[in-house]
């Protein structure tokens, strides 16, 4: 899931929000109220997890109350708060996320009581009001008092001090499955289950004593059938005109309700709406479980990744690629119906699969040509036969002294290197990969920092003639000397860039630093651009302003286009160069491989070197008289060929021999420098 600040989280949640229920703010002071409580939320991630509950309590106070508002809030907060930059290093994440969604949930849940004790309240002021009324008015405050008793969707009932039933309305009737004829002559000891009757007792016998105008209690009643039903009590006291305390007013709803939506609360946090199948959270906890509990044959987890779904949405709309989601979850409770496993959705089209193995448990071969055979077989909706199929990345056994955050994350690195075999590949996890690529990814998260702290800086590498040995061109590189991993070099640089998407900025750094260097110098600067920079639409802009703000020659500067992106059907790149072209640039080809395509290409955008790999074994006549052509070609094309790399003098010769022009590599240049060669 990609991280979310607490600014634009507050924005999302108070949109869904405001699709859920009436409330009277603008969007703008909602958000501000969200973001508020967002802090309150990550404060009680850090410590006390109660603290939530007043996150519960203000989203009522805000007329949060719609009837999907907190499945809403749980949905977004699920989702994102695990991911909040500020809370990384929590120890037991998952945990702490269920405790503090489900003390918000709590604090909800009270604040809906009051909420509900708040409208009894009014109603039974305006029982004592009309009663008062009465006094003056008997007439009129009975038509009142008894129109208000009939119609109440509260249970009443009058009770006398002694605790005896007078009268009951037909909505207590219905909470306590008795008929309204039954209740006069009952007591309160016939209604009130005994253990819970002495909290009831003492608060009434304060309420007369005038310790308190308003009792409040959720005590077990007993029903017409002898069961129990946890109700809310209101209870409050009629006075005569004298203010002599006369008879109770008991106000009674069922509080089932609010148990079962305490209920819904918690598996709704638990499960995806969509699916139904458990959700990140639900599978962290299990998995937590099984790992303390150390299964005999082990637990598997298995990591699916729909292939091309968004063909589905793109193609027939989300509707329909919900329908498949739903297949998908299906299909997969199929798979598994056998073993003991949990089948959850992570999000998108993302799936995991727990597996707690016992003896007969199939081998991962076996469940994976299941897998991959109940999801081809077609399904048809709405007239359109569809089908799916999933990269999978496997653990086969989950690792001990480790966390489910931990586990997950390796799951995702497993499935990312299988999904680059390929659509309907999988991959078995490996410690060796995973290690290695967790450390490229760290380099690549911190490579923005380093940058801004000046770790990362600009190199100069000649080109040299195989001839005379004399320099052809400058190529700018990058070098980043990091305090741990030591030198890092261009070429791993250039990758995790364009990885990340720092490959832009940082490219036209690089063109701009050593634009600036080559001006009071004499020769060419080379810049070997990158695929997203080849294709960057600003490119012909920012290499124009390079210019103007340096001063460098056109005819100086010398641009590398990886000649597959040249080839590829997406014309941006193509553009690009015919424009950097008109500049006065000279256009170079990159990673050429001497296919007829490139060969085309090479003749048709006048294209001035071509850069051909190196090969450390001579090859055989055959190959050697096809490289002869090539270079023959791209002389008459106008162009010279530069070989990458050159180590020793034997390949030197040899490429001299073929006709080559010119070389990089450490025979000429065992190290790039800081500075412009000399």
């Amino acid at each position: 899931m990609t991280p979310r600040g607490r600014d634009e989280l507050a924005r999302e949640w108070a949109v869904l929000l405001s699709a859920t229920a009436y409330v009277p703010f603008s969007t703008a002071k909602l958000i501000k109220q969200l973001r508020s409580l967002l802090d309150v939320l990550c404060e009680a991630m850090r410590g006390d997890a109660e603290k939530a509950a007043q996150v519960g309590t203000r989203l009522v106070e805000l007329h949060c109350v719609g009837a999907t508002s907190l499945r809403t809030t749980i949905d977004v907060l699920s989702k994102f708060l695990p991911y909040q930059p500020d809370l990384a290093g929590i120890e037991n994440l998952a945990e702490r996320v269920g405790l503090v969604i489900g003390a918000l949930a709590a604090g909800y849940t009270d604040k809906m009581q009051a909420f509900v004790l708040e409208q009894q309240e009014s109603v039974s002021q305006a029982l004592v009001r009309a009663n008062k009324s009465a006094q003056l008015n008997l007439k009129v405050s009975e038509a009142q008092f008894e129109e208000l008793f009939t119609y109440s969707a509260s249970g009443i009932a009058i009770m006398d001090l002694t605790g005896n039933v007078q009268r009951a309305n037909a909505a207590l009737g219905r909470i306590l499955h008795r008929e309204v004829e039954d209740f006069p002559g009952l007591t309160l000891a016939d209604l009130v289950q005994s253990q819970d009757l002495p909290l009831v007792e003492i608060a009434l016998t304060e309420l007369r004593e005038g310790g308190k105008h308003r009792a409040e209690e959720r005590p077990r009643m007993i029903d017409g059938d002898g069961e129990s039903v946890r109700v809310v009590l209101a209870a409050t006291l009629q006075r005569d005109v004298d203010d002599v305390p006369v008879r109770y007013v008991l106000m009674i709803d069922d509080d089932s309700q609010l148990t079962l939506l305490g209920g819904q609360l918690q598996y709704q946090s638990l499960h995806d709406p969509l699916t139904g199948l458990p959700n990140r959270q639900y599978l962290t906890t299990r998995m937590e479980s099984l790992m303390h509990a150390e299964p005999e044959h082990g637990v598997t987890l298995y990591h699916l990744d729909l292939d091309a779904f968004s063909v589905i949405t793109d193609g027939l709309g989300r509707q329909i690629g919900d329908r498949v989601l739903r297949i998908v979850a299906e299909r997969l409770s199929t798979v598994f119906a056998e073993e003991k496993a949990m089948v959850s959705r992570l999000e998108g089209d993302e799936f995991a699969v727990l597996v707690e193995n016992s003896a007969t448990t199939p081998d991962v071969n076996t469940i994976i040509s299941r897998i991959d055979h109940e999801l081809s077989e077609a399904v048809f909706i709405d007239g359109h036969g569809v089908a799916v199929s999933a990269t999978i990345g496997v653990l086969p056994r989950l690792p001990i002294n480790t966390t489910p955050a931990e586990i997950l994350r390796t799951s995702d690195m497993t499935l990312r290197r299988a999904k680059r075999s390929g659509r309907r590949q999988w991959g078995l996890h490996d410690a060796t990969a995973d290690k290695r690529e967790q450390q490229e990814f760290g380099l690549a998260a911190v490579m923005p920092g380093a940058w801004e702290s000046g770790e990362i800086s600009v190199v100069y590498q000649p080109v040299v003639a195989l001839g005379d040995q004399s320099t052809v061109c400058v190529e700018a590189e990058l070098h980043w000397a990091h305090r741990d991993a030591g030198v890092i070099p261009h070429d791993k640089c250039v990758a995790m860039a364009e990885h990340t998407g720092l490959m832009l900025p940082l490219g036209e750094w690089v063109l701009r630093q050593a634009a600036a260097e080559a001006v009071p110098h004499s020769g060419m600067l080379a810049v070997c651009l990158t695929e997203s920079m080849a294709n960057n639409p600003d490119l012909v802009r920012d290499v124009r302003k390079v210019l103007d703000d340096t001063g460098l020659p056109a005819s100086r500067l010398l641009l590398g286009f990886p000649v597959h992106v040249l080839a590829s059907d997406n014309g941006e790149a193509v553009d690009n160069l015919e424009m950097i072209a008109d500049l006065g640039c000279a256009i170079g080809a990159r990673d050429f491989t001497g296919s007829s395509t490139e060969v085309e290409l090479v003749r048709a955008l006048g294209v001035k070197a071509v850069r051909i790999k190196g090969r450390t074994v001579r090859p055989d006549p055959l190959i050697t008289h096809v490289l002869q052509d090539l270079v023959r070609f791209v002389h008459a094309a106008g162009g010279l060929v530069v070989i990458d790399p050159v180590e020793t003098e034997e390949q030197a010769d040899w490429w001299r021999w073929i006709g080559a022009d010119a070389c990089v590599g450490p025979l000429y240049c065992p190290e790039p420098g800081d500075s412009w060669p000399v």
